[in-house]
C-alpha cells in the first residue's frame, strides 16, 4: 500500500476511534474533579496548539503532496530539522488532547491503540522516502529523529 493511501486510513480511523471513544460519558478518568478540570484545561490547550502547528506545517506543502515526487525538495528545515514527521507527531498530540479535554479513559485507550497504526504509516513512508531520495534521506534520518524530537545518546558520559 502506498503511504498516501495508508495515511488517509490511519488519520480517519485513529481520529474516529479516539473521538467516538472519548464521547462515552461512562468512563471519566478516575481522578477528583479539581484534577479533571486541570487535565481538561491541558487537553484544550494542547488541542489548540497542535491544531495551529498542524495548519502551519501543512501550509508548507505543495498543493498536491501525496508522493515524494510531489515535493520539489526534501524537507529538512523548520519543524523538519527537529523531527522527520512533525505533522504526524502533532496529529497524535491532537488526538491525545481530545481524550484529555473530555477526560476520557476510553479515549486514552483508543489513542494508545492507534499508536501502532502511526508507527506502521511512518515505516511505510520512510521506505518510500528512501526509495525516492536515496542517500540524501538516509543521511537526514541519521541526523534527525523520526517522531520524538530528542535523541538519547548511547555511551555518552554524564560528566562535562
Amino acid at each position: 500500500m502506498e503511504s498516501y493511501r495508508l495515511r488517509r486510513v490511519v488519520i480517519a480511523l485513529s481520529f474516529a476511534a479516539v473521538g467516538i471513544a472519548s464521547l462515552s460519558t461512562y468512563d471519566t478518568l478516575p481522578i477528583p474533579p479539581p484534577l479533571i478540570y486541570a487535565v481538561q484545561l491541558v487537553g484544550a490547550t494542547l488541542f489548540v496548539l497542535s491544531a495551529v502547528g498542524c495548519y502551519r506545517i501543512h501550509s508548507m506543502y505543495p498543493e498536491r503532496h501525496d508522493k515524494p515526487s510531489d515535493f520539489p525538495e526534501l524537507m529538512t528545515e523548520g519543524p523538519y530539522a527537529i523531527c522527520r514527521h512533525p505533522l504526524y507527531g502533532l496529529l497524535m498530540v491532537n488526538q491525545l488532547s481530545i481524550a484529555l479535554t473530555l477526560a476520557s479513559l476510553w479515549g486514552l485507550t483508543a489513542f494508545a491503540a492507534s499508536i501502532p497504526l502511526w508507527i506502521a504509516l511512518i515505516m511505510v513512508e520512510e521506505r518510500e522516502l528512501i526509495e525516492y531520495w536515496g542517500e540524501r534521506y538516509i543521511e537526514y534520518a541519521k541526523r534527525v529523529p523520526a517522531l520524538i524530537p530528542i535523541r538519547i545518546r548511547r555511551g555518552a558520559s554524564r560528566g562535562g
